[in-house]
């Protein structure tokens, strides 16, 4: 029998062998008998390998033994110092009661004083599944637990990894109506583990280990498929199955985290999941955890076995198909900054087939009068299957050569933030703030990124938007650029940008749809267009590819608008005062800037005439500015002739139309 029919390392084996000798009683109770029932008792035991001090039924058909010694597969045992059992008999239902529940295995100790089970389904089918009897896998075996209620007081489970022990301890554990190895609903009114950390200290520049303890309450659940769950740590894939997905954690809530160090304290009120939904993986996720903890005690691995470890890993992203978790009301405090709030309204993540969606509300860190605030943040479609499949193709391939940079790229999706401020001086003294060299005074209303259709991982339709992002000018008096804005009569600048870009694969063309750069009370510029000649090769991963295709590339069309909002009337006062005129000598001058230009890109040409017209109209009364141009040739103008206008501009003007507006 292979380890799957075997059930070696098996958890849910524990429970079944616990109780294998007393559910004898339901085939043994009809020939009656106190003294069968406790040879048949006592015998089941012995066929099983368990020992026991001593065995006694009472005539109301309880099974009590005590000093219970259950050997496993793998070598570990569970011993129960008093048990206490009963299986369903006529009108009297299942039951055990059992104390002093330890379980050894080579890296962990697990100690349950008291466990109780009402309604327990102690029957013919559970005793042949349990005693294996029946040729069943683990999960197999599980279908056959059910219980009206379980209860367990304490739980105490010491694992040893890497040399330190973590402990943890769950409180008042109950599980109810657990059919067929379904879990009803659940409760633990507490867990708390202790472990130690691998920390890195900053300051001497080495790792260094430290003592946390972290600590849930009132955990309440729907819906353990216990069965599956067991068949995803047990079992691989079968070949040619959908291998579907399936429910294994329902709806669940708990209260009250806290991670504490000797030196910081992570807390968060409460957290939500409606759920998670899982699938088997190429191996047993048993097999792949025994194997990593086997390659971390070896100090060199073949690199075959490196290549098969690290394909087996790989294929555990494949194994939560769906899921969710919502945290609401985090804070984080630490000695090393004890004047430093950090605190967060609400964080989720999602999880839907690799395809990540993630959110954030309320950040506020203060510190003193330093503070960072954003409202919201969020991150969807963000799918990490591009990036594993790469990983995958690499170590399949084993040559650091065989595959682009963009191979690993995830597909982006749309990243957003509303709301972000950050207000920071450097410290002066005994001030409370963050350690920056610059004042930073900024203030943003929203930003998107949209990286999305992607083309061998590479995005090929852009939108990045950002909108009213806001600088304090006063403290930044030592750049010469805001000390130039400042000079223009602004104390504050609010900038706005907006970026579309998509490739039209069927045409081979690079569509600009919109290139936006405004600035309240200042004005805007947009810019559009639209480049042909390109073609796949841009989407290749190779630079030598992109630089050869570059030269096929050809200018079809584009179109800039300008609108003054103020910044005109600005600058023109500048200019003045910097060279010592009046606003209108200055107007003057610069209306004459469009005539001097003529004379260097075409004479009396009419399109560039339409140009300079415009340039006019909009410099004698500055508001809104358009210029198009657009190529006669239906192939677009390509580098050749852009080569020739280098050294003759005015060859470009038989090229191309040129429309020209002010308003």
């Amino acid at each position: 029998m292979d380890d799957t029919k075997k059930g070696s390392r098996k958890s849910g084996r524990v429970l079944l062998w616990s109780v294998a000798a007393i559910a004898v009683i339901a085939a043994a109770g009809v020939v009656g008998g106190k003294v069968m029932l406790e040879k048949t008792v006592t015998t089941s035991l012995e066929n099983g390998g368990a020992q026991a001090d001593s065995v006694k039924v009472d005539f109301m058909g309880r099974v009590h033994m005590r000093e219970v010694s259950v050997p496993l597969e793998n070598g570990s045992t569970v011993h129960i110092a008093s048990l206490e059992a009963r299986p369903e008999f006529l009108f009297l239902s299942g039951m055990i009661d059992a104390s002093d529940i330890t379980f050894d295995t080579d890296r962990t100790h697990i100690k349950v004083p008291s466990l109780q089970v009402e309604n327990a389904g102690l029957n013919r089918a559970f005793l042949a599944a349990a005693t294996g009897e029946n040729d069943l896998t683990p999960a197999e075996r599980l279908q056959h637990l059910s219980a009206g209620r379980i209860a367990v007081s304490n739980v105490e489970a010491v694992e040893t990894l890497a040399g330190s022990e973590q402990k943890t301890t769950y409180t008042d554990v109950v599980l109810n109506d657990v059919v067929d190895g379904i879990v009803g609903n659940y409760s633990i009114s507490g867990v708390e583990t202790q472990m130690t950390l691998a920390l890195q200290d900053a300051e001497a520049g080495q790792d260094t280990s430290g003592a946390a303890t972290v600590s849930l309450e009132n955990i309440e659940g729907q819906n353990i498929d216990g069965p599956f769950l067991l068949r995803v740590y047990t079992e691989a894939k079968p070949e040619g199955d959908e291998n579907t997905p399936h429910q294994v954690y329902g709806p669940m809530s708990a209260k009250n985290f806290v991670m504490e160090t000797d030196k910081a304290r992570v807390s968060y009120d409460v957290l939500r999941s409606d759920g998670f939904s899982m699938r088997l993986a190429d191996q047993p996720v048993i097999d792949t955890i025994t194997a990593l903890q086997d390659a971390t005690a070896e100090d060199v691995l073949p690199e075959e076995e490196k290549q098969r470890l690290g394909l087996q890993v790989l294929s555990l992203a494949d194994v939560v198909a769906k899921g969710d978790i919502q945290i609401s009301g985090i804070g984080l405090t630490t000695d090393e900054e004890p004047d430093m709030t950090f605190a967060i309204d609400g964080l989720a993540v999602s999880l839907n087939d690799m395809v990540v969606d993630l959110s954030l509300d309320g950040l506020a860190v203060h510190a003193g009068e330093d503070s960072v605030t954003l409202k919201q943040a969020s991150w969807t479609d963000l799918s990490l299957k591009p990036t594993f499949d790469g990983i995958r193709e690499f170590v399949e391939a084993g040559d650091d050569d065989a595959l682009p940079e963009t191979a690993f790229l995830p597909d982006f999706g749309t990243f957003r933030m509303t709301d972000y401020a950050i207000d920071v001086k450097p410290i002066e003294g005994d001030e409370v703030g963050f350690d920056v060299d610059e004042p930073i005074n900024i203030a943003m209303k929203d930003f998107t990124l949209a990286l999305k259709a992607p083309f061998n991982n590479i995005p090929t339709d852009i939108h990045m938007s950002l909108e009213d992002l806001t600088y304090g000018l006063a403290d930044n008096a030592d750049d010469p650029v805001f000390e130039t804005i400042r000079q223009l009569g602004y104390e504050t600048v609010t900038v706005s940008e907006n970026i579309q870009i998509h490739w039209d694969r069927e045409n081979e063309q690079l569509v600009v749809e919109d290139i936006t750069l405004s600035g309240q009370d200042m004005g805007s510029v947009s810019l559009s267009g639209l480049i042909g000649g390109f073609n796949e090769a841009f989407f290749s991963g190779d630079m030598m590819a992109v630089q050869s295709a570059a030269l096929g590339l050809s200018a079809h069309e584009v179109a800039l608008k300008v609108k003054n909002d103020g910044l005109f009337a600005r600058g023109l006062k500048f200019y003045a005062e910097q060279n010592d005129m009046s606003e209108a000598q200055a107007k003057l001058a610069i209306s004459m800037l469009p005539s001097i230009a003529t004379q260097t890109f075409g004479g009396d040409d009419p399109a560039i005439q339409t140009v300079v017209d415009a340039l006019s109209a909009f410099v004698a009364d500055p508001n809104t500015l358009e210029i198009a141009i657009t190529a006669k040739p239906e192939q677009g103008i390509g580098m050749p002739a852009f080569m020739e206008a280098s050294m003759d501009p005015t060859s470009l003007l038989k090229q191309v139309d040129i429309t020209a507006t002010a308003e």
